[in-house]
């Protein structure tokens, strides 16, 4: 297994699994399965307009991978499934443009070459890159089920009521406060010293961002009370 670390928006490192060629390719055949399924509908409802059936299906075959990475955060159904998804590596979140780059090059890397060229440069390259990403500066990373949260599904808990004990927490994002909670459900399911340390790392860093004496406060109540008040301003 090959990790990368990547810092977030507020020089918080995180470490991530990267996505094997193997999940890549799973997520792939997951996404064609879908396609095959929407041509095959497509073909009933369209039977009468040839033109119409080109149209729908060259369109969303097209353009399929690019709509579902930039409107879903980096994945397609099939990256969604198999707990993966494409991020950039300087830490900030994907933008259109990166999307782009990545999909450009797909024609040449997985169309043409039967995805034969993408899986050459995966394996080859230290951070598992295709072409696309080596140009956007994007790869794509896993996401453990048991670490990888929606701070949506928290929703109630930040809308009960409640004073809001540090408001300049929107300083951050939904990627830092995702840490949290991650960093939280580690140490509750491990308490062993490495997630003690990096608990105390995060910590710190977050108090020191936003002025907080930490002398007198438990470090995982801090936490819990960042996590809730962010999801209460944001939300």
């Amino acid at each position: 297994m090959k990790y990368i670390d990547i810092s977030t928006s507020h020089n918080i490192s995180v470490r991530y699994e990267l996505a094997s060629v193997m999940h890549r390719i799973l997520a792939w055949f997951i996404d064609f399965i879908i396609l095959m399924l929407y041509v095959s509908l497509v073909s009933i409802v369209a039977v009468a307009s040839t033109f119409l059936w080109y149209f729908l299906v060259f369109f969303v075959a097209a353009f399929y991978h690019l709509i579902f990475e930039i409107l879903n955060n980096g994945q397609s159904i099939g990256k969604r499934l198999m707990k993966i998804k494409v991020v950039t590596l300087n830490g900030r979140s994907a933008k259109s443009q990166d999307y782009f780059l990545r999909w450009i090059f797909r024609m040449l890397e997985i169309t043409f070459t039967g995805g034969l060229l993408a899986i050459l440069y995966i394996t080859s390259t230290e951070k598992h890159q295709r072409i696309g990403d080596i140009l956007a500066q994007t790869t794509v990373i896993k996401l453990k089920a048991d670490n990888y949260y929606d701070l949506n599904g928290l929703v109630k808990l930040g809308n009960q009521k409640r004073e809001i004990t540090y408001p300049n927490v929107t300083m951050y994002n939904d990627t830092d406060l995702m840490l949290v909670k991650d960093t939280l459900a580690r140490i509750d399911k491990t308490p062993n010293d490495e997630n003690r340390n990096f608990l105390r790392t995060l910590s710190n860093k977050m108090a020191t961002d936003l002025n907080v004496n930490l002398e007198n406060v438990k470090r995982v109540k801090f936490l819990e009370t960042l996590l809730l008040d962010y999801i209460s301003l944001t939300r």
